[in-house]
C-alpha cells in the first residue's frame, strides 16, 4: 500500500473518522489526567497530539486492523513522542504496546502504566529479534534517520509476515529543499521527493519486503495541506509486509 495525502479536506475527514469512533486524542479532555501527572513530573506541559497527523494515524490503524493483527499481538511505535497511534490502539484494547524515542520524556506519556515506553535510538533498539507483529514509524525518518540502519532494524524486529507502517514528509516536486540551517528538535529535516521515496521502497524490497495491497504507485498530489517551519508539503505513506516464514 502506498498513498499520498491529497488535500486539507482529506485530512479533516480522517480526523472526523477517528472522532466518530471515539479515538480523538487531540481533545485535551481525553488526556487531562495524564497531562497533570506529566506536568508534575517534568514541570512543563505535555504536548497534545498534532491534528495534522490525523491521516497518518487513521491509515496506520486501518493497516493494522486489515492485516488481522489483534489486541494481543505486540506493536511497536518508533519515534513515539507525541504520537497518537499508541493511544488509539490502547483505547481499542490492544494490550502489548511498546514505544521508543530518543526523547527521555517519552517515559511518562499517556497510559505509561500499560504502554511500555523506552528511551532508544530506533535504529538500535534493545528489543529481541522478531518481537513485533507490527511496527509504526509516523513522520520520523525525515529527521536524519539512516535508511540502511532503519531497514536492518525493522527486518530484525518484525515477525515473519508482520507489517511496517511508514509515513514521512513529501512533495512531488524534486526542487523542494528545506532551508539551510533549519533543524527542528535539533535534528536534520528533509522533505522527500519521488526519487527519494522510491529509494526507500527499493531498500525495503531488497530486504524481502513487499507493499501491502500492491498497486500502481502514484506520486502526485492535489494540494500541499501541511505547513510547518515555513514550508508547505504533504505526507506519503507506505505499508510494507515482512518476508514470510
Amino acid at each position: 500500500m502506498f498513498r499520498i495525502l491529497q488535500s486539507q479536506n482529506e485530512l479533516l475527514k480522517c480526523r472526523d473518522q477517528l472522532r466518530a469512533r471515539g479515538l480523538d486524542f487531540t481533545d485535551r479532555r481525553r488526556l487531562r489526567i495524564w497531562a497533570l501527572a506529566y506536568s508534575l513530573r517534568y514541570r512543563h506541559s505535555m504536548p497534545v497530539p498534532d491534528v495534522r497527523k490525523s491521516w497518518d494515524v487513521l491509515h496506520a490503524l486501518a493497516a493494522i486492523e486489515r492485516s488481522g493483527i489483534g489486541p494481543a499481538d505486540p506493536v511497536l511505535d518508533m519515534g513515539c513522542y507525541n504520537s497518537e497511534v499508541l493511544y488509539v490502539l490502547h483505547a481499542l484494547g490492544y494490550c502489548a504496546l511498546h514505544g521508543c524515542d530518543l526523547n527521555p520524556l517519552c517515559r511518562r506519556l499517556p497510559f505509561w502504566h500499560r504502554v511500555h515506553y523506552r528511551v532508544a535510538d530506533l535504529t538500535r533498539t534493545p528489543y529481541p529479534d522478531r518481537s513485533f507483529a507490527a511496527i509504526t514509524c509516523l513522520s520520523v525518518i525525515e529527521h536524519g534517520v539512516s535508511l540502511e540502519s532503519l531497514v536492518r532494524e525493522v527486518t530484525r524486529l518484525l515477525r515473519p509476515g508482520g507489517i511496517f507502517v511508514l509515513t514521512t514528509d513529501y512533495d512531488a516536486s524534486d526542487r523542494h529543499v528545506v532551508s539551510r540551517g533549519l533543524e527542528p528538535f535539533g535534528l536534520d529535516w528533509k522533505i522527500y521527493s519521488p526519487a527519494e521515496i522510491g529509494r526507500v521502497l527499493a531498500e525495503f524490497r531488497a530486504a524481502g519486503f513487499s507493499l501491502l495491497d500492491p498497486e500502481a504507485v502514484s506520486w502526485t498530489h492535489v494540494e500541499r495541506p501541511i505547513t510547518w517551519n515555513g514550508h508547505s508539503y504533504t505526507f506519503a505513506l507506505a505499508v510494507l509486509r515482512a518476508p514470510g516464514p
